[in-house]
């Protein structure tokens, strides 16, 4: 006659559970560098996109007087690349600084003619300081680029 004794059983199921968390526990924590690697990547393009959003709204209400001077269309364009720059200041996407570019109807604003369109175009280069060697084995060691986009009409009179 075979009768289980408790206190053995519970010390098997004690040593299975440690074992199942010994093999579980790395794909847990590369699944948790994969998902805070992501959500760094979607916080950086949301901040990018509203610099670029706020850049481009500054840019389409700008009176139709500074964009008729060439002198004046510079500063105007410097002070759009200011807003988006300052907004993505406090990100950190690694070495790279991050590229502003405007353009009026998809030229360089230059100030001879009255804008249609405004882009104001904010990238980024991603490199994950935090998870470099687990997140670095799957999308190797090359920055993950980082672009938002935004077009408005011009509606400065």
């Amino acid at each position: 006659m075979n009768r289980l004794i408790p206190g053995r059983t519970r010390r098997r199921q004690r040593g299975t559970a440690a074992i199942e968390l010994a093999v579980i526990l790395p794909v847990l924590l590369a699944f948790l560098a994969f998902s805070i690697f992501y959500g760094r990547v979607f916080w950086h393009y949301t901040a990018a996109h509203k610099a670029a959003h706020d850049a481009a709204r500054y840019l389409a209400s700008v009176p139709l007087t500074e964009f008729k001077s060439p002198t004046r269309t510079g500063f105007v364009v410097a002070v759009a690349q200011s807003i988006a720059q300052a907004e993505i200041a406090d990100l950190n996407p690694g070495p790279y600084p991050p590229d502003i570019t405007v353009a009026c109807d998809g030229l360089h604003c230059t100030g001879f003619a009255t804008p249609t369109v405004i882009t104001v175009g904010v990238q980024l280069a991603m490199f994950d300081s935090i998870f470099r060697q687990v997140t670095g084995d799957v999308l190797g060691s090359e920055p993950l680029p980082v672009t938002a986009s935004v077009t408005m009409r011009y509606v400065g009179k």
